[in-house]
């Protein structure tokens, strides 16, 4: 099968792996980002698919996959507003650390974190 990641670039991203929760270290301006994209993501969903958006829970129907999710910096947002979420990506420590702190920091939702292979 042929595939498309870039061996080099994960190697990159291994490295780095462990700051993804730090939101002063590298990936700071992603910290600085997620808010707004999130609030950007469940307006779409909200108004495509006419659901109220007063609910604490207003993903609670959805099942979302978010490839390449890193750390999980989007995953564990989405799943705390309520959807099932599968997160992917192709490092290894990625998954490890998105893993740690799903586990430290529990949801109410289903989320699953995969190497994608």
């Amino acid at each position: 099968m042929v595939s498309t990641v870039d061996k080099e670039e994960i190697k990159n991203f291994d490295k780095i792996a462990n700051e993804w929760w730090n939101p002063k270290g590298d990936f700071q301006p992603l910290h600085s980002l997620n808010p707004i994209r999130l609030t950007y993501i469940k307006e779409k969903i909200e108004k495509h698919f006419e659901i109220g958006t007063k609910k604490t829970k207003p993903l609670k129907k959805f099942s979302v996959l978010d490839v390449g999710c890193g750390g999980g910096l989007l995953c564990e947002p989405m799943a705390r507003l309520g959807a099932t979420v599968t997160g992917i990506d192709a490092s290894k420590r990625n998954i490890a650390v998105s893993y740690t702190h799903l586990r430290a920091h529990e949801t109410d939702s289903y989320l699953v974190c995969r190497l994608l292979l």
